[in-house]
């Protein structure tokens, strides 16, 4: 407990966060028989919590943090005041885990393909030819998950529901990249190309003081009026105190991949054998949409956040 030079505390944590998850899970799974061995998993969950670092994060956050990790706030941050509890308080950062989306299935495979001796194809191949055209195999490994909960920016306020479905989302040129707009957003609709402005600014209308999502203050720099003690009137930032927006309350995009591999065993010796392997990473080459933009409610469709396809040749030799 002694005074040192070296350590610096900016705050302190402690281990009040709490969570509730309910989950379905079911399996298909085809042992292998007939040249054919799969696996398929589907697991639905509801998972809510106050406090959502990574596996490999030591957490942290602030007040009006959108990546579901938040600080719990002081009694004096909280718009109005009010004498509010430290468990009522921790109680507003409770939200959707951003971490772990509401739907995932995944799903693995192995193949016998059906060319060499006894086989459909090539049956009374022998010799050299079976040993070419034989005894290779596929296998594959993939996964689809759907959105992961997210928020809007913690700098702009809400005063409506912003969501939007997947038939009332426009895509549109902005700053120079193709854009979906992905919810109802703050930005200037004029400065959209390639879409039908009307149906645009009826989601997000030209002026500020319509839009669902926008600053506060009748400049719109989430400045307040605040009488002082001498009567005189301060602009003055709230930026600093609770937001009043609902967190991780809507769906991103999904995302999908799926991996395969073909390779064949040869047999050199009777105690060595090679083994050949081509394998293909993203192997039908999709791009995954990323998420929008927490303020705009654009997502920018000339990115996405996986790699492309992937090819890999191996040998291994086994002796």
């Amino acid at each position: 407990m002694r005074q040192n030079k070296d350590w610096a505390f900016g705050n302190a944590t402690n281990r009040t966060g709490f969570s509730n998850t309910h989950s379905l899970q079911a399996e298909v799974e085809r042992r292998y028989s007939n040249g054919l061995a799969f696996q398929w998993f589907y697991v639905f969950t509801r998972s809510l919590t106050t406090t959502d670092a990574g596996g490999f994060t030591s957490g942290g956050g602030s007040i009006n943090s959108t990546n579901g990790v938040s600080e719990v706030p002081e009694n004096s941050q909280l718009l109005g005041a009010g004498t509010f509890s430290y468990d009522q308080r921790l109680r507003l950062g409770y939200q959707n885990s951003t971490e772990v989306p509401p739907q995932r299935v995944r799903f693995n495979a192995i193949y016998d393909l059906p060319f060499g001796k006894g086989k459909r194809f090539g049956s009374g191949a022998s010799g050299a030819l079976n040993h070419l055209i034989g005894g290779w195999q596929i296998a594959t490994i993939g996964d689809w998950r759907g959105g992961l909960w997210g928020g809007v920016s913690s700098a702009r306020y809400l005063f409506g529901d912003p969501t939007l479905s997947a038939d009332q989302r426009l895509d549109l040129t902005f700053a120079g990249r193709p854009q979906r707009l992905w919810f109802r957003g703050d930005f200037n609709p004029t400065l959209a190309s390639n879409v039908d402005q009307q149906a645009l600014q009826r989601l997000v209308p030209l002026n500020q003081g319509d839009r669902v999502l926008r600053q506060l203050g009748s400049a719109f720099n989430n400045r307040l009026p605040q009488t002082l003690a001498n009567g005189t009137v301060r602009q003055t930032p709230i930026t600093d105190t609770v937001n009043w927006n609902a967190r991780a309350f809507y769906l991103g995009p999904g995302a999908w991949n799926t991996d395969v591999s073909v390779y064949k065993n040869f047999q050199v010796t009777e105690a060595s054998r090679v083994r050949f392997s081509a394998d293909f990473f993203n192997a039908f080459n999709h791009p995954n949409d990323g998420n929008p933009n927490t303020t705009t409610g654009l997502q920018d469709l000339s990115t996405q956040p996986n790699a492309p396809r992937i090819i890999q040749f191996s040998l291994r030799l086994e002796f």
